[in-house]
């Protein structure tokens, strides 16, 4: 029998790669080790990132990112797997595992599960570094086409399965959409959700200016941890494009024992990126059957598909607007919630792991 370990951020560590891997262990049956200290804190702008309404998985919490002693620790365990499936997201990890890896038993498979394969800020030196990995796996698992090819090109040929992200089971169960709308204080009132880390990539600034030129009146829920920006910032920004009355800002880390109650509300999401590989939010979103209105960046044209949401072109402004507009005048919205879930059992764990047990 193929012994497993994966490296990377589980529960309670927040946010979707964490979710990800605490599942992609529990379906392959894998040993985790996983981090004692994830990021500098430097690197990360926002508060802890560790949620403390999610259960502890089963994990050896040995790595620290400055830590180098604690890397050789890991890669002298790791010495005990006939395989190893790396979590790579964010080029800070490169050197670590880059030790790791070299430290392992010459027979060792080395996977890399890539949710990015670039930064979602980019810089030539990231990029540099983040090859230095990418260059060293036997298959790279990416989430998007788009992905693939820029995998295959910086990995100088390395063997690249393409796959799709699976759907995001967050949050537990889902209150009613009224009650969820009065929990919040939005009652009486439609709502488009935007959430998650709030980040420049992520096109809230897009949003907002496309809110000043809708000829409906949705409200424009932000809920999620406000990253490189102040909220004095953004108030300034909705009450200069008159939307002021139409924007509720909710900027702090949203729990998971948070985050059904914010998705019942909506009535739909938005992922208006700038660059995205693949979107959490949307899976999250298709898990509670809510459309999206998503921009063509990346891999999300692959799983919107006109019946579960609406794709408008990345950075156009008007396009967005006319997709809200076109949601809440037009479309049938119980048959697009309902092609929401379709997708949530189409994007499902069971078969994203026989994509790993076959290359194992």
């Amino acid at each position: 029998m193929t012994r497993v370990a994966i490296v990377g951020p589980v529960f309670p560590y927040r946010a979707g790669i964490a979710y990800c891997t605490t599942r992609l262990a529990e379906e392959l049956g894998a040993d985790v080790i996983s981090f004692k200290r994830q990021y500098p804190k430097r690197f990360y702008p926002g508060g802890e990132d560790v949620d403390p309404t999610l259960p502890r998985a089963e994990a050896d919490f040995l790595l620290d990112v400055l830590n180098p002693l604690t890397w050789l620790r890991a890669a002298w365990r790791l010495r005990e797997y006939d395989a190893v499936i790396f979590v790579w997201w964010i080029w800070v990890w490169a050197l670590p595992y880059r030790a790791m890896i070299a430290l392992l038993r010459r027979h060792t498979q080395v996977i890399l599960q890539c949710h990015n394969i670039g930064d979602k800020e980019p810089a030539a030196w990231k990029r540099l570094l983040s090859n230095v990995v990418l260059r060293r796996g036997d298959a790279l698992v990416v989430h998007a086409r788009s992905e693939a090819a820029e995998a295959w090109r910086r990995s100088r040929g390395r063997r690249v399965v393409q796959t799709f992200l699976p759907v995001h089971e967050l949050g537990g169960a889902m209150p009613p959409r009224a009650e969820a709308k009065r929990r919040l204080g939005v009652d009486g009132r439609d709502v488009a959700l935007f959430f998650g880390h709030v980040r420049p990539f992520k096109g809230l600034d897009l949003a907002m200016r496309a809110w000043a030129r809708l000829a409906t009146r949705p409200l424009l829920l932000v809920a999620g941890e406000l990253w490189w920006q102040s909220p004095a910032e953004l108030a300034a920004m909705a009450a200069e494009l008159g939307i002021a009355d139409r924007v509720k800002f909710d900027f702090r880390f949203i729990p998971d024992a948070e985050i059904a109650t914010y998705f019942a509300a909506a009535d739909v999401v938005l992922a208006p990126y700038r660059v995205e590989a693949q979107s959490g939010v949307a899976l999250t979103a298709f898990h509670f059957g809510r459309p999206v209105i998503a921009s063509d960046a990346g891999g999300l044209p692959e799983i919107v598909d006109g019946r579960n949401g609406i794709v408008v072109p990345s950075e156009d402004v008007d396009a967005l607007a006319a997709a809200v507009d076109e949601f809440f005048t037009s479309r049938d919205r119980g048959a697009m919630e309902e092609a929401a879930r379709d997708a949530a059992r189409r994007y499902s764990w069971k078969r994203y792991a026989e994509v790993f047990a076959a290359l194992l």
